[in-house]
């Protein structure tokens, strides 16, 4: 396990936690974002049109809508940002969300969904939740095929995309034809899986702050054993979609995917985790900066395309 090199010289300049004081740590987080985009991160791409939106409800639930420019009726993809289930923004997942649209010709709607410790479990999965139904029900003026629906998330942002995917198999709809979870966390448990003792072994300080991230999860509410948390956990896997898992290699949750993936498998379901070596949780999205970010991108807007 070695970080790339073209990375290593950066990692410095990012925001790190566990945070002591939320409101704080957000916002130095959304300047790390911002400071580091067009020279780490990509900007949105001019051929995609940005917009705004709320969901209606109690409560209701912002949103934001990535269109390619173009008249034609698209596949939707519902994203929920990372963030450790209490930080992340639809604004940090801003420029991943345009490549998105601009290399798949789709449709993204992220979902800037609920945040603890004001909103304790299950309010963020509840809001992935229900932007689901709302994309489907609403897929005609977004200019969506309500047929060609995916869902996906990074990191906390792929846990909840996982249960709510899950939820939608059960409630018998909506239809989903891909799922794609980028470094996700889908086992909250204290399992010692290798991933997680390697990074404890050679980074203690960086596994402990996602792991203080963890704990606060479960502080809020969230029991590491329930299927809707730990979505590795769940009984039956059977009649999801298909379905793409990207991990980082310098990362404790790296094996939460290659075992979600080995179980979709085992209960029928089209499923592949890859693996990219020398990238740090996180850092996935460096397209301007890391070749196998970029081909982490070009993965992604592959899976999408066939939706």
């Amino acid at each position: 396990m070695q970080i790339d090199p073209l990375l290593a010289p950066v990692l410095g300049q990012l925001s790190a936690g566990p945070p002591t004081d939320i409101a704080e740590f957000r916002a130095a987080e959304l300047a790390t974002a911002r400071r580091i985009e067009g020279t780490l991160t990509s900007r949105v791409p001019p051929s995609v049109r940005v917009r705004d939106a709320v969901i209606p409800g109690e409560p209701s639930i912002p949103i934001r809508i990535y269109t390619p420019h173009g008249d034609r009726v698209r596949a939707g993809l519902l994203f929920a940002h990372g963030g450790g289930w209490a930080s992340g923004s639809i604004e940090a997942a801003d420029g991943h969300c345009g490549d998105l649209a601009a290399g798949a010709d789709v449709v993204v709607v992220s979902v800037d969904y609920r945040l603890i410790p004001e909103h304790p479990f299950p309010a963020g999965l509840d809001d992935v939740t229900a932007a689901l139904g709302w994309l489907a029900a609403h897929a005609g003026e977004l200019g969506v095929d309500a047929g060609r629906l995916a869902i996906g998330g990074e990191s906390a942002g792929a846990n909840l995309a996982a249960a709510a995917a899950i939820q939608a198999r059960d409630a018998g709809g909506p239809e989903l034809r891909l799922q794609l979870f980028e470094v996700a966390v889908l086992d909250l448990t204290d399992t010692m899986t290798e991933s997680r003792r390697e990074v404890l072994e050679q980074m203690p300080d960086f596994a402990h702050s996602l792991e203080a991230v963890r704990d606060a999860y479960v502080a809020s509410g969230a029991d590491p054993n329930d299927p809707r948390v730990s979505p590795l956990l769940t009984p039956d896997l059977s009649g999801l979609p298909t379905t793409l898992l990207l991990a980082a290699e310098v990362d404790p949750v790296r094996d939460d995917s290659t075992a979600y993936a080995r179980r979709l498998t085992e209960a029928g379901v089209t499923a592949r985790s890859r693996t990219f070596a020398g990238i740090v949780h996180g850092t996935e999205t460096f397209t301007l900066l890391l070749p196998s970010a970029r081909e982490w991108l070009r993965e992604c807007v592959e899976a999408l395309r066939g939706v």
